[in-house]
């Protein structure tokens, strides 16, 4: 891991390692060793409580209010773009700060928290794309790969409308080879025959609980068979400030959030002032190529 005084702009291409570090922590505040034993093992830890009934309703709503003024741009995004939007929404900014969820990743990365990035996954009923397997490692620049990802369910989640899967034991095996994704899947990646890694885990939440799964766990889910349920989880992706990015990524250092102790050298964004849903710059450059075909 870096050093907190060496320079993350000297992160090269050929420090890509992608493995997954055990925890040791013997004395957690929220987790309970046992969870802490089978995160190791599995990947993740599910499910766990987060929010309360009013703020699960509260947040049920927010995300309401913010695909209904997505809409009103009447641009090409769509259920799945409010993808880092922690920098302009004041909602998301706030909620990655939630005492609660903090807590858990504290016992699993320590007591300096940043978060890097987040993103809504909502599957809207009848949504025919799937997001395929694939390791989140794979596509981020951060060094080392300790990112853990909170999946907090915004709705209900069952069978019936697709709750990501976890192959379970799968985060130990390095980076594994993938394809790319069909033009319907939601992401770009996607690893072949991925059950035959591990065995699949449904990750079926209530609204206001969460999971949380580290960055080299083989994860994905299933169009939405419900014609009638929506299927939306805010993923929020933390690590230690020890971690640093490759050479292309080094913007990422001032959009993360401080959320707990010393960030350094990590910026740290202010609290929005309200809830912007402005285009973010590779928007306008997905509308600009497809307008140019």
């Amino acid at each position: 891991m870096l050093d907190s005084n060496e320079s993350l702009a000297e992160l090269t291409k050929e420090d890509t390692g992608i493995d997954f570090l055990p925890i040791n922590n013997a004395q957690p505040k929220r987790l309970t060793p046992k969870q802490i034993v089978s995160f190791n093992d599995q990947g993740y830890i599910s499910p766990l409580p987060a929010l309360s009934v009013d703020e699960t309703q509260w947040h049920r709503d927010y995300f309401d209010r913010l695909l209904d003024n997505l809409a009103d741009f009447r641009d090409s995004r769509d259920a799945y773009s409010i993808m880092n939007y922690h920098d302009q929404c004041k909602g998301i900014w706030q909620l990655a700060q939630h005492p609660v969820i903090l807590d858990y990743v504290e016992d699993l990365i320590g007591p300096d928290i940043v978060c890097w990035t987040s993103h809504y996954f909502c599957k809207l009923p009848s949504d025919p794309k799937p997001v395929a397997w694939h390791q989140d490692a794979t596509y981020w620049p951060i060094r080392p790969t300790r990112t853990v990802t909170v999946w907090l369910a915004i709705d209900d989640v069952d069978i019936s409308n697709s709750p990501m899967e976890f192959i379970s034991g799968s985060h130990t095996l390095g980076a594994i080879e993938y394809q790319k994704a069909s033009d319907n899947a939601v992401l770009a990646q996607e690893i072949p025959d991925a059950s035959t890694y591990g065995t699949p885990y449904a990750n079926i939440l209530p609204a206001g609980s969460m999971s949380i799964h580290t960055s080299t766990l083989i994860h994905g889910s299933k169009p939405n068979q419900s014609d009638s349920k929506r299927r939306c989880g805010l993923t929020l992706r933390y690590i230690p400030p020890t971690c640093g990015v490759l050479p292309y990524a080094i913007s990422s250092l001032h959009r993360g959030i401080v959320c707990r102790g010393n960030g350094f050298p990590w910026g740290h964004i202010p609290e929005p002032a309200g809830e912007d849903l402005s285009p973010k710059p590779w928007h306008r450059k997905q509308v600009n190529a497809k307008n140019s075909k």
